[in-house]
């Protein structure tokens, strides 16, 4: 099974610390991700970027792909 595919925005929702954080991994706005594993219970989101995995908060993934939080 192919990970499905994300391109990165609305990084203005987030804090400016977690901003600076995800742009020192890589992350910017616009960025195309590949998402690796959720785990459930709204858990940790594992995307991939460039060769690299990155874990991610479940409400932060979501503020980035413009996804509802349920």
């Amino acid at each position: 099974m192919m990970p499905a595919k994300y391109t990165l925005t609305h990084f203005e929702l987030l804090n400016e610390a977690t901003q600076e954080r995800l742009h020192n991994l890589g992350l910017y706005e616009g960025k195309d991700v590949a998402l690796i594993q959720r785990y459930p219970f709204h858990g940790p989101v594992i995307i991939e970027s460039d060769r690299q995995q990155i874990g991610l908060r479940y409400r932060v993934f979501c503020q980035l792909t413009g996804g509802m939080e349920s």
